[in-house]
């Protein structure tokens, strides 16, 4: 049986049979590969190995879908190799990976920044204090003395066993002076009062903190702040306000007592090493009062009050202790050390 080719079938032909050295240094490419086929299968020639198949696939096709349009690929499989006719660039894919890559990564750390600006429920705890030191600069005022009022300097010093529990040194100063009230009873009344006040005081204290919550600022900002308690003991010194200051002159009681306190804190977000206080220490202790007898009428034999209690050791020894108590409100700036600190979870 006769069979007729076309003109460019021949063409096809003719280049296939070329000799091969002179294809030697060319690497093979899609219409050689696809011409040596056409001319074994011409000459009737068995193919040099009957394992390899040449395929085209057209991938719309044999998903079932529509025929390629001028945009899809043509992909021919040789050994397992696949060829692209249409020779697609790999490096546009490249350089839209990469662009892909990029869009994510920006896509990703602005979505970080979002969640970062929204007010979650569950959060950590913003202040980690266990193992650091904590110093506390305080001013404050006494409040439970109407005749003497009281400026106080002081200073803490802790250290956190816990997150909750510490164990600290307090020393505070105290400038205390007499109320106008004072004087406007001494005028109106006639009545010369009997009052101390106080000089310092020193105590060690145990600190718990059993509360801890958070404070949301127009749904922007979020404070966290604790509560705690302690308690302790210390000594402290006291000097009279003497009745007639011209005539005698004061002395100084060295006394001690218990404290507790309460307290509140804040801490300021992104900032791991600062916190602002509020509390108020109850001061309970023995304290000797001038002796009621020590004034200017000593001269005998009409006097009321004693000769003896002008010397200041005099009047001391005179006297009795008595229950007194101190009220004193404060404010103070935590500083932490070290500044930093790392969250740990358990396996």
């Amino acid at each position: 049986m006769r069979r007729f080719f076309s003109g460019p079938f021949w063409g096809l032909l003719a280049f296939g049979a070329l000799p091969a050295p002179a294809l030697a240094e060319t690497p093979p490419t899609v219409s050689s590969t696809l011409a040596a086929h056409l001319a074994a299968s011409v000459q009737g020639e068995p193919e040099e190995d009957d394992d390899e198949d040449l395929v085209i696939i057209d991938d719309d096709e044999m998903e079932g879908g529509e025929p390629a349009g001028d945009d899809d690929d043509l992909v021919i499989e040789d050994d397992g190799e696949e060829i692209d006719i249409f020779g697609d660039d790999d490096a546009a894919d490249e350089v839209v990976s990469e662009e892909d890559a990029a869009a994510a990564q920006n896509s990703e750390e602005e979505q970080i920044k979002a969640e970062m600006g929204l007010i979650t429920v569950v959060q950590r705890q913003r202040m980690l204090k266990k193992k650091r030191f904590e110093l506390q600069p305080q001013f404050g005022i006494t409040v439970n003395d109407p005749y003497v009022r009281h400026y106080t300097l002081g200073v803490e010093f802790d250290y956190w066993l816990t997150n909750r529990m510490a164990l600290g040194l307090v020393g505070t100063g105290f400038i205390g002076a007499k109320t106008p009230r004072y004087d406007n009873i001494r005028r109106q009344e006639g009545l010369l009062l009997t009052a101390n006040k106080v000089l310092w005081q020193a105590n060690v204290n145990f600190t718990y903190n059993f509360m801890y919550g958070k404070i949301a600022i127009f749904n922007r900002a979020l404070l966290h702040w604790e509560a705690g308690a302690s308690i302790g003991g210390g000594v402290m010194q006291t000097q009279v306000l003497q009745r007639y200051e011209s005539l005698h002159d004061a002395f100084n009681n060295f006394t001690g007592g218990g404290v507790i306190g309460f307290h509140s804190r804040t801490y300021l977000p992104r900032v791991n090493w600062l916190a602002f206080d509020l509390g108020v220490r109850y001061w309970l202790f023995a304290d000797r009062l001038e002796p009621d007898r020590r004034g200017p009428d000593t001269d005998p034999p009409n006097g009321v009050d004693d000769p003896n209690l002008d010397d200041a050791g005099a009047a001391r020894d005179a006297t009795t202790p008595q229950l007194a108590h101190n009220v004193t409100f404060f404010l103070g700036v935590s500083f932490f050390f070290p500044t930093a600190f790392e969250y740990t979870t358990p396996r």
